[in-house]
């Protein structure tokens, strides 16, 4: 199979789909095709690439620790109606978000980013209450983002922008592309399939794998690790505990960007519910394919496991003792700690990556603004363009 278009986008998940969608409506992109495999029926099964958005729920919010991350994820929310009248799935539940800090700093910070953004939440902080299923440190500063603050379904999400772009007349390769080749008018991409896609220009959305395959002329300073997710079954008890549970982001005593998070209990194909937390990064970094997708196919780190049971039994008692279940999941992060929106190969190559596990709730403006970059069309965030150069 051999073919010719516009502009590729290499990857099928949040990113890829988001920005596909946009180029796909865009005249100087041309025809749009997406290359990407489906999400695997079965995780541990599955030998192809993965996914971190292959998954029934991540949190969304806008509250954050600085005005970029927040302006994304607030432009994002503000479409999820657009984006779901474009594929026709539901895929955002509005349960609300959590923030506890403590540390009196970083609850500051917080409050001040939700303040001048006017993010709808309550500082509930002197109401513990309100929350009865959590034990608190005493002074804990408690945020409640209401709003469209809840969860979001990636793989809903993901394909709500697939038909979105289809029905704008994108093309997708359900393939797996393993490397771009330039060419005097553009570039070659090939796929493990056997397909060649001849195109104009290349946005590279491809996730944990973007250095695993030669699709720059050197590697990337973006570093893909591994992570664990814990998932505990919901029912019964339990269940009537947890009830009315919203998401929530746990910042440690000693403050700066890294937390735990926890989504809200949900339903998985199985037909359970289940509680899900995660967020330590002791796994180091996966360097290789094989790495990635083996981490995927673990019961993700042992360490991990048992201190997020740990955490667990000490902030959610209801929960202590009962069996749970870990996956192995994995992020990218740049230098930065922002997104890497940028030309590679000026006028034929582009990145889109380094969400560092944020990709679900704020896909559809970093899809956007990375179809800016990859067209070469003028920038029109508020946000400056440097911030995104990884």
């Amino acid at each position: 199979m051999s073919t010719r278009v516009g502009t590729v986008v290499i990857g099928a998940g949040p990113m890829g789909a988001s920005a596909a969608r946009h180029l796909a409506g865009m005249p100087d992109a041309g025809s749009v095709m997406v290359i990407g495999p489906d999400a695997p029926v079965s995780t541990h099964a599955h030998a192809g690439v993965h996914g971190a958005w292959h998954d029934e729920a991540r949190l969304t919010r806008i509250i954050a620790n600085d005005h970029v991350w927040a302006t994304l994820a607030a432009e994002s929310i503000a479409r999820y109606p657009q984006i779901e009248a474009a594929g026709g799935i539901p895929f955002h539940r509005t349960q609300g978000v959590l923030y506890v800090h403590e540390a009196a700093e970083s609850f500051a910070l917080q409050h001040q980013v939700a303040t001048d953004l006017s993010v709808e939440f309550d500082d509930i902080s002197a109401e513990p209450h309100r929350v009865p299923f959590l034990r608190l440190t005493d002074g804990a500063g408690l945020l409640l983002e209401g709003g469209g603050a809840g969860t979001v379904n990636p793989k809903a999400l993901v394909a709500n922008q697939l038909r979105g772009a289809e029905r704008l007349g994108a093309a997708v390769l359900r393939h797996t592309a393993i490397a771009i080749d330039e060419t005097s008018s553009g570039v070659v991409v090939r796929t493990r399939e056997g397909a060649t896609v001849e195109a104009d220009r290349v946005l590279v959305a491809a996730g944990a794998y973007l250095n695993s395959f030669p699709f720059f002329p050197s590697p990337l300073p973006v570093v893909s690790t591994g992570i664990t997710a814990l998932f505990y079954e919901v029912a019964g008890d339990v269940a009537a505990a947890l009830q009315g549970m919203p998401g929530i982001l746990w910042y440690p005593p000693a403050g700066g960007s890294h937390f735990l998070y926890s989504v809200p209990p949900t339903q998985y194909p199985d037909g359970k519910v289940y509680f899900k937390i995660g967020g330590y990064r002791e796994s180091g970094p996966l360097l290789h394919e094989a790495d990635i997708t083996e981490w995927h196919r673990t019961d993700g780190g042992r360490m991990e496991v048992e201190m997020l049971k740990a955490f667990v039994a000490e902030h959610i008692p209801v929960l202590a003792g009962h069996d749970a279940h870990a996956i192995g999941c994995v992020i990218t992060d740049t230098d930065s700690a922002m997104p890497m929106l940028r030309e590679v190969v000026p006028g034929r190559i582009s990145v889109a990556t380094g969400c560092a596990g944020a990709a679900a709730k704020s896909c559809d403006e970093i899809g956007r603004l990375a179809a800016l970059v990859a067209t070469g069309a003028k920038w029109d965030s508020s946000l400056p363009k440097t911030v995104f150069h990884g």
